[in-house]
């Protein structure tokens, strides 16, 4: 997956929207989209940020050199896990994570189907709210055994005739 840098300069290869990226949000699964915010208009009003799938955007510009760049933290969870917000009580699986140019990242968590059979909304959380709870069982490779011949294995087999 190819990050695009926080502050870069880019184009939407399908509407020509351009923007700086100001925010990142990768999907569970391996889905990136970028928060575009264009400049200033002709009326001096900041147009609404508008957001693209990450594989339409192209790079016209690097992040200007006098812009800050924070270091990312790093991820506090796998996506895929179950988490719990420390404050309501809400649990359910973390879906997808935000990433902000200057702020704190936010997960996405999607409870389970209710009794109705409908699904709820996905709600969003600050990280430092939520704790895992349940991280997914890797499924374990089972070692190949060697072949072995037909016949009793490991014991003795007394025959009779």
């Amino acid at each position: 997956m190819n990050i695009i840098p926080f502050g870069s300069k880019v184009r939407d290869k399908i509407t020509g929207f351009t923007g700086f990226v100001v925010v990142r949000i990768e999907h569970m699964n391996n889905c990136v989209r970028y928060g575009v915010q264009p400049p200033l208009n002709k009326e001096k009003q900041l147009p609404e940020e508008k957001i693209f799938d990450g594989p339409n955007l192209e790079v016209t510009a690097p992040p200007k050199s006098d812009l800050s760049q924070a270091i990312e933290n790093p991820n506090a969870f796998e996506l895929g896990v179950k988490v719990k917000d420390l404050l309501t009580g809400f649990t359910g699986i973390a879906v997808l994570r935000v990433k902000n140019k200057h702020s704190g990242d936010r997960y996405g968590v999607q409870p389970p189907m209710n009794k109705k059979a409908e699904i709820p909304d996905l709600k969003t959380f600050d990280e430092e709210d939520l704790v895992q709870i349940d991280p997914p069982v890797p499924k374990k490779k089972n070692p190949e055994e060697p072949k072995r011949p037909n016949g009793p294995h490991d014991h003795r087999t007394a025959i009779a005739r």
